[in-house]
Formats: C-alpha cells, sequence, structure tokens
C-alpha cells in the first residue's frame, strides 16, 4: 500500500474519529447562539495574538494576559463556550500526536543544517 493510499484512511480515520465528531457538534451549537460566537472568536483572536506576539519574541502585556483570562472565564460559565474550548483541545491534541507521530518517523528526512534542533 503506498504512502498515499494510508494519508487518505489516516484522513479518513480523523474524519470518523469521536474527538472530530465532538468537535463539529460542539462547533455548530456554538455558532447556533451569536453572543457565545461572538465570545469564543473574541476570545481566539485574542489567544491568536498573544501566541503570535511570543513566537515573535515580543512582550506580552499584563492587561492583554488578563483580558484573555477574563474572557475565558466568562466563556467557562456558558456551557456551550465550554463545550467548544474542550472539544477543540482534544482534536488539536490529536492532530499534535498524529504529527509528533509522523514526524518522528521521517526525522532523518530533516534538510542539512535542522538535523541538530530536532533532538
Amino acid at each position: 500500500m503506498s504512502v498515499i493510499d494510508l494519508a487518505h484512511q489516516l484522513a479518513q480515520a480523523l474524519q470518523e474519529s469521536e474527538e472530530y465528531r465532538q468537535f463539529l457538534e460542539a462547533k455548530d451549537k456554538v455558532r447556533a447562539d451569536e453572543s457565545n460566537y461572538k465570545m469564543v472568536k473574541n476570545f481566539q483572536l485574542k489567544q491568536w495574538e498573544i501566541q503570535q506576539a511570543q513566537l515573535l519574541q515580543q512582550e506580552v502585556g499584563f492587561e492583554k494576559q488578563q483580558e484573555l483570562e477574563g474572557l475565558y472565564s466568562l466563556l467557562s460559565i456558558s456551557p456551550r463556550s465550554r463545550e467548544y474550548l474542550q472539544a477543540e483541545f482534544q482534536i488539536s491534541r490529536l492532530m499534535n500526536d498524529v504529527q509528533k507521530i509522523i514526524g518522528e518517523a521521517v526525522k532523518d528526512a530533516l534538510p542539512l543544517g535542522f538535523e541538530e534542533n530536532s533532538v
């Protein structure tokens, strides 16, 4: 069986996984409620801004961190938002685990100069 065929099987297995199904259901529930949708979207945008700043090694202000924590606290109160965040975490963890397994399997395929950084 070819690697491409196995990749298609993996894609199908991911689509049929419980984690993916729960994520899609939670996402639909949040989309159905405009206020939850706006809160989740705002939280994710703030979270993304902070992550980008950290990747660029920029200082993230205390106020921004507090704002993110406050938004998370508000989201945690709503069952739909909380369910969505938990489902999002589960599908993200699954995807990260798959990427790690594949990455470890082909770690010797890194271009010259990157090998030393992979250990």
